[in-house]
């Protein structure tokens, strides 16, 4: 455990603490675990708060106590008059990583909370001890100055604010904090277990300090490192700014002015690009990355992530690729949905029982004048084309989308292609 003083936060340290976040949503939430660390947040918000605020309680049904713990936090919260909702994870016996699967699953029932109260900022308890313990895992993997950068103190998640006012706090204030307000805790045995690499880590860290791995050294460590990555994050987007979106999802570049790029801000370019096309959820693997990087200069197609990098004369496409996109999605009449992670899909009224949503393939192209007189003339690739959504019934093509020139699309962070099938 990274040391610091044992004396409990103050009304005021907690006030500059949080000045940074303004503006705020009309209502806040708060993360509650029930150990030291959120109980302390669950304390100073208390204190702090003048407006409308709710904790959320995850039960990951992972230990017999768990829904007792859970119990008693609600209690303890309610007693210190704070409202509290309990949200429980419904799972099958998980035997592989839990811990991984755990933190999806907490995620997700907090954003759907969130949505559901209305609550856009929500307050998470990581302290400098957990940011301190993050930097070094990710040096350890040999991560870049964006894992380095460890946990931000605000990000964006699906429309809600995380705020992490606890950064630079270490785990000993927070105790102090809590004994000091008279706020029980509970401690989670699994955050010490040797069959995770942060327990593991917490064992040797001693060994660490006393070489100058303390908490605040790397505190410091992560907030150089995220000013590293804010610059290159800055060209980044500038130079995505001038990327050419196609109607069909496709991204295209000049390859020179591609190849003129810093490698630093090259690779981020890719890997925003490709997880714009097809966002699987993670950036690419660096080395994968740097594979491509590599290549552009000779290779003409290139697979990554379910894209292809292609390869001009004088640019390359980036673009699904066409054997990668497999999902068969059933939809009723007049209803709108996402298919492929991509494309928002709106279905007229009349359509036939078992109509489902595929990828439009290769059809003759007699066929897809006669459906779509003018598609070949919008996008004239054809592997571009067999990406897009069609409605099939059976093994019948029915509707194939059309597009409208007039509204061009814009490379913008997580923005989904719409179609309506008409």
């Amino acid at each position: 455990m990274f040391g610091g003083a044992l004396t409990a936060l103050q009304a005021e340290e907690f006030a500059q603490l949080m000045e940074g976040f303004a503006p705020w949503a009309d209502r806040l939430a708060l993360a509650v675990s029930g150990g030291s660390d959120s109980m302390a947040l669950a304390v100073c918000i208390r204190r702090w708060a003048r407006r409308p605020f709710i904790a959320f309680i995850v039960d990951h049904g992972l230990r017999a106590e768990s829904t007792q713990e859970s119990t008693e936090a609600a209690a303890r919260l309610s007693r210190m008059g704070i409202e509290s909702e309990i949200l429980r994870w419904d799972h099958d016996t998980i035997t592989t990583r839990r811990h991984e699967k755990a933190r999806a699953a907490r995620y997700a029932l907090l954003r759907e909370a969130c949505t559901r109260h209305n609550a856009r900022d929500l307050l998470l308890a990581h302290h400098r001890d957990d940011q301190a313990e993050t930097i070094l895992m990710r040096l350890a993997k040999g991560s870049g100055s964006e894992g380095l950068s460890g946990m931000r103190r605000e990000s964006s998640w699906d429309g809600i604010r995380l705020l992490r006012p606890f950064l630079s706090v270490p785990k000993t204030r927070l105790m102090a904090t809590c004994h000091a307000a008279d706020a029980p805790f509970v401690q989670d045995p699994s955050n010490d277990s040797t069959h995770t690499a942060r327990g593991r880590l917490r064992r040797v860290m001693p060994l660490l300090e006393a070489e100058g791995f303390t908490g605040a050294r790397l505190t410091v460590l992560g907030a150089r490192a995220a000013e590293d990555s804010d610059a290159l994050n800055f060209y980044t987007h500038a130079f995505l700014r001038t990327a050419q979106v196609g109607c069909g999802g496709e991204i295209r570049w000049d390859i020179g002015t591609f190849l003129d790029l810093p490698r630093a801000v090259a690779g981020r370019v890719l890997s925003s690009a490709l997880r714009f096309v097809h966002d699987t959820g993670y950036p690419p693997r660096h080395e994968a990355l740097a594979g491509v990087l590599d290549s552009l200069s000779s290779e003409t197609v290139r697979c990554l992530n379910g894209c292809l990098i292609v390869r001009g004369k004088k640019g390359f496409t980036l673009l699904r690729e066409p054997e990668a996109v497999r999902e068969i999605l059933p939809i009723k009449g007049g209803e709108t949905t996402f298919w492929d992670q991509r494309w928002r899909v709106t279905i007229r009224d009349d359509v036939p029982a078992d109509t489902e949503i595929r990828a439009l393939g290769a059809p003759p192209h007699a066929l897809l004048d006669r459906l779509a007189p003018l598609l070949r003339r919008q996008i004239p690739q054809g592997r571009i084309r067999a990406t897009l959504p069609a409605l099939w019934h059976g093994d019948s093509l029915q509707a194939i989308p059309s597009f409208d020139e007039k509204e061009p699309l814009s490379l913008r962070p997580r923005q989904k292609f719409q179609v309506k099938i008409l």
